[in-house]
Order: structure tokens, then sequence, then C-alpha cells
């Protein structure tokens, strides 16, 4: 069995703190007011705004020191402050795996579609139980644990197509799959962070599905470095 990876992403730098220069307008600007005199109800108020600006911070404890007019105003910026962060889709991968006609012609299509889709889940998601119940005992045993966490490390397949699949006696079918994998180059076969792959998987027949066979001997993937 290959195997392939792929770079964990760039981090991002830390975001530059906002707000410095308005703490010190709002300091001088409470210092003229208190010189002045009769300002205080004004001081509150700027104070009370300069709170509401940063509802994330203290979404609560600053309602008790505000006038009863400013706390709505701290309540509605809430919400828009947590808006941008809230969605977990960009985090969401697709592990759809496309077929080619002939591919879709084959009574078992759906079948190995299926599985598949989970053999490139699981390799995305790291998650060596949810591979390892798509392998036959002896390929359970020619790939333990450690041998898939380093071999798959920092891979991210994608483009994942079925272009045939071919019985091959006993129930027993063949599918060919072509993807893409991006990964750390160090960690790749062909020291590339982007590689184009063909391999086929030889699927014996388990229950209403199928499970990844060993395959025969000689058996080659194709690779090369992506266009």
């Amino acid at each position: 069995m290959d195997y392939y990876a792929e770079p964990d992403p760039d981090p991002q730098p830390p975001s530059p703190r906002r707000g410095g220069s308005g703490v010190m307008i709002a300091a001088i600007v409470v210092l003229v007011l208190a010189a002045a005199g009769g300002g205080f109800a004004v001081v509150s108020s700027l104070i009370g705004n300069s709170t509401g600006g940063h509802p994330s911070s203290q979404p609560t404890s600053s309602a008790p020191t505000q006038p009863a007019s400013s706390a709505p105003a701290a309540t509605t910026t809430a919400p828009a402050s947590h808006t941008p962060t809230a969605s977990p889709s960009a985090s969401k991968t697709s592990s759809t795996v496309a077929m080619s006609p002939s591919a879709a012609a084959s009574h078992a299509a759906a079948r190995v579609r299926t599985l598949v889709e989970r053999y490139f889940a699981a390799i995305n998601a790291h998650d060596y139980a949810a591979y390892s119940s798509l392998l036959d005992a002896q390929m359970q045993q020619n790939n333990p644990q450690s041998k898939f966490a380093s071999g798959y490390a920092s891979t991210r397949d994608s483009a994942a197509k079925l272009t045939s699949i071919a019985n091959i006696g006993g129930g027993s079918v063949a599918a060919t799959v072509t993807f893409t994998s991006h990964q750390n180059p160090a960690d790749s076969i062909n020291n590339s962070s982007c590689t184009a792959w063909t391999i086929t998987l030889y699927l014996e027949p388990q229950n209403s599905g199928y499970l990844i066979g060993v395959p025969p001997t000689g058996y080659r993937s194709v690779h090369q470095d992506c266009p």
C-alpha cells in the first residue's frame, strides 16, 4: 500500500490589537471634562460607549455600571462581533467521489463508491479506526496504526474519481481511482507538495459491501508531480 502526506497550513500571524489610540483619546476627554466640572454625565456616557465597543470581553459585568439607556447598545453589538467566527462551514471537507460513465455502469458502482468515499474521508481525517474498518484481516495486519500515522501524517486527498470497476472473480472487483494528494514534500513519495495518483483497490465482498484486500504480486500504483 502506498502512502502520501501533506503539509500543515501556514500558521496565521496574530491579529494586531486595536483600540489603543481610542483609549488614549477617551482618557484625555475624560480629564478635560472632569476639570471643566459638570461633565460627570457625559463622562459616564463615554465610558459606557467604550465598554459597549468590546462586548465579547465582558458581556455581562459591564451592565451594572452603565445607565439603563446604554444597555441596549451593548446588547445589540454583541451578535455582530461573533458572527464572523460562529460558522464552522469553512472547516468542512467533501469526500464525494466522481465516477466515469463506465464505472457508473457497473452493477457494483454504488457499493464501491461508498467504500472509496469512506476510504478518503478516513485518510483526510487521520482516523485510523475508520480506515482499518475498511480493510480485510490481512490488510489490517499489514497496515498497523503506526504505519498509517507516519504515512498519512499530513495528507489531504481531493478530486477523487472512480475511472473503472472490473470484475475479477468470486464477487471481487478491482476499482481504479485517480486523485490528487497534497502533503509535506519531505513526507511524500516523490518529494513534492502535490502528487497526482492512479491506484487500484482490490475489493472483496463483505456482507452487503466490500473490504479492501491485498493487491496481487507485482502491483504498483502510478504517481507523478501535479501538472
